[in-house]
């Protein structure tokens, strides 16, 4: 976008620009044609991120892994004290047994008095009870089979395993302590596929251009990952109540090395045309600061600096924006203090 800026003195090619007024170096305010971005601060986090709970309750006595450690899926991160749950599955699985004993014995007498019944040596009545007693004695079995099938998963939920091939981002419990249904004990995730989410106040949303180039910088990662490129962009459908902010997600390159989630990044995001206005950025170094006043030393044509208030938006990077009070063809002086203590 078309950006007014404060050209610096420190910047090769910025040094035609700078100029002696009376003693105080200054700088020009310039009209410089600039990309069509805007840049936004945000987060590095994972894609495919857990929080793994217990689904039953009991002692940790197995706790195999650490915080960094790299895990397969179905690998062991805990083991929880099954000797209750063992003992639950022998007591159904014991009653399962005396079901199917009761079972057959009902069936038997059923049989038998269904062959009495059709020599009417019995009554109707007295074969019914006999085919009900039966059908109780089935379900029984059936509902004893269905609670040590029941058993048999509980005990399985004693053995916690990686969901997926990641990363152990934290471990929140220590071998000996109780673990309880849905309390978490691990952070997971997969460093393979990263994403930054940033914050884009709503009334910029509407300017972005998805499926068009973005940067990303993430200054505490190696050189070769530190500025990345990409297209893919997605905006999610609500702002945040209070701030009113929208939150977009930008996908980052796969197996990146020395990036993880948490890390700070800042977002280049392309925008359209329409939304490219004129803003002016000075060094943030320019800007005295007294109480709630935020104000720059103008220089005018006789060399002589004036403090004049300005109004500031978001900093970015060493600059910080000037919404008012500053014009285009303006002098400003590089160093604050030597203006303050200029003698004329």
């Amino acid at each position: 976008m078309i950006k007014l800026l404060i050209l610096m003195g420190m910047l090769a090619t910025s040094f035609s620009n700078l100029a002696w007024a009376g003693g105080l170096v200054t700088a020009t305010v310039a009209q410089v044609n600039q990309e069509q971005m805007t840049a936004v601060e945000g987060v590095v986090e994972a894609i495919k991120g857990s929080l793994i709970a217990s689904q039953v309750s009991g002692n940790i006595t197995a706790l195999p892994v650490k915080v960094g450690d790299h895990v397969k899926a179905g690998q062991l991160l805990a083991r929880i004290d099954t000797r209750m749950a063992t003992q639950q599955a022998m007591t159904n699985q014991a009653q399962v047994v005396a079901a199917q004993a009761q079972l057959v014995v009902a069936r038997q007498e059923y049989e038998r008095k269904r062959r009495l019944h059709e020599k009417q040596y019995i009554s109707q009545a007295a074969l019914e009870r006999a085919e009900s007693d039966y059908k109780i004695a089935e379900a029984q079995t059936k509902a004893q089979l269905a609670q040590t099938g029941m058993a048999s998963v509980q005990t399985g939920l004693h053995t916690i395993n990686a969901p997926y091939d990641g990363v152990v981002a934290e471990v929140m419990v220590e071998q000996g302590d109780m673990a309880m249904p849905g309390k978490p004990l691990f952070s997971v995730y997969d460093p393979k596929e990263l994403r930054v989410v940033v914050n884009v106040p709503q009334s910029q949303i509407a300017s972005i251009k998805s499926g068009e180039a973005f940067k990303v910088v993430i200054s505490s990662a190696i050189e070769a990952e530190r500025n990345l490129t990409g297209t893919q962009i997605t905006i999610l459908p609500t702002a945040d109540l209070v701030s009113h902010m929208v939150k977009v997600r930008v996908a980052l390159p796969k197996n990146l090395a020395s990036v993880s989630p948490g890390m700070f990044a800042r977002a280049m995001l392309p925008v359209t045309q329409s939304s490219a206005q004129a803003q002016i950025y000075v060094p943030a170094r320019v800007v005295v600061k007294r109480s709630e006043l935020s104000a720059v030393y103008v220089v005018d044509s006789q060399g002589r600096p004036h403090l004049r208030q300005v109004r500031l938006g978001r900093k970015q990077g060493d600059n910080i924006e000037v919404f008012a009070g500053l014009q285009p063809g303006e002098k400003v002086a590089i160093d604050p203090i030597a203006a303050a203590n200029f003698q004329n």
